[in-house]
C-alpha cells in the first residue's frame, strides 16, 4: 500500500440522497484518498435500507473493492436494537455480511451473547458465532 494520500478531508460528511430522502450518511474525522483505498478516521455511517436502518462507530476503516475492514471499538446497531461490539470487524458491502476473528459481545433486547468471533448475515438476521456465553431472555407468555 502507498502511503502518500491523492487527497486528504477533515471532518469529512457524505450523503447518499434520493426522492425518498437521505439514505446514508458517513462521517469521519479525517478521510484519505489513496490510488486503491480510503482510509477513515473515527467513522460515524447511518444507513437507511428500505426499512432497514443501521449505525456504525469506529475508530478506523479502510475501504477497499467493496470491503469495509473496521478497527478499534467497532459498534453496529440495526433498527431492531441489535447490537455487535468487537475491536475488528470485516463488512463485506455487497453480500451484506459483517464478520469477526476477535471477541464480540452482542446484544438483542435483553439478550446478551460473548464470543470469540462471529459471522452476522445481515440479510437473513443470522448471527453464527464461536466459544459463545449466552444470557437470554424471553418475555413471560400471557395465559
Amino acid at each position: 500500500m502507498t502511503n502518500t494520500p491523492l487527497m486528504e478531508l477533515k471532518e469529512s460528511k457524505m450523503y447518499d440522497i434520493t426522492y425518498n430522502g437521505i439514505n446514508t450518511y458517513l462521517q469521519a474525522k479525517t478521510l484519505k484518498r489513496y490510488k486503491d483505498r480510503y482510509e477513515l478516521y473515527r467513522i460515524y455511517s447511518n444507513k437507511k435500507d428500505n426499512s432497514a436502518n443501521e449505525k456504525i462507530w469506529a475508530d478506523k476503516g479502510i475501504l477497499k473493492n467493496n470491503i469495509l475492514s473496521l478497527f478499534g471499538n467497532v459498534f453496529y446497531k440495526d433498527n431492531t436494537d441489535q447490537t455487535l461490539f468487537s475491536n475488528t470487524v470485516i463488512y463485506n458491502l455487497k453480500k451484506d455480511i459483517l464478520s469477526s476473528d476477535t471477541p464480540f459481545k452482542a446484544t438483542y433486547k435483553k439478550s446478551k451473547v460473548t464470543g470469540s468471533s462471529f459471522i452476522y448475515y445481515k440479510r437473513e438476521k443470522k448471527l453464527v458465532a464461536q466459544n459463545i456465553k449466552a444470557n437470554i431472555l424471553t418475555e413471560d407468555f400471557k395465559k
